[in-house]
């Protein structure tokens, strides 16, 4: 069970989410720190890690495991002329019955497409 913050309540691809958060029981991949950053990508969600439970926390692989806790869980970016939609979840059909997901997921593929606008300046802590 993850529990997961919004990062951006006021982001259109946020807008089918109620600004507490949610949960989701989903396979989570996550970023180590070298690797992900927020002063590249707009993070839209991430996972609310003051919730995670102590378990969950010791599960956490040690070559992918954060400082700062900092795992997003979706995000966007733009990239020379083009834009990235980035979601970790999804691996459990499951999810794809919850309407608030794909309803995600297809603001993410319309801004991608240039269809939807957003903010997608880095939001570094």
């Amino acid at each position: 069970l993850i529990p997961v913050k919004i990062d951006d309540p006021a982001s259109p691809l946020n807008a089918m989410y109620p600004s507490r958060g949610y949960e989701i029981v989903d396979e989570t991949y996550t970023f180590a720190q070298h690797s992900f950053t927020r002063k590249r990508v707009h993070v839209l969600t991430s996972v609310n890690y003051a919730k995670l439970s102590a378990e969950d926390k010791a599960k956490e692989p040690a070559n992918t495991k954060r400082t700062d806790g900092d795992y997003a869980v979706s995000y966007i970016q733009k990239v020379g002329e083009g834009r990235v939609f980035y979601e970790s979840h999804g691996h459990d059909e499951k999810v794809y019955y919850l309407r608030p997901f794909v309803a995600h997921m297809l603001a993410g593929i319309q801004y991608a497409l240039g269809d939807l606008k957003a903010d997608d300046s880095p939001s570094e802590k």
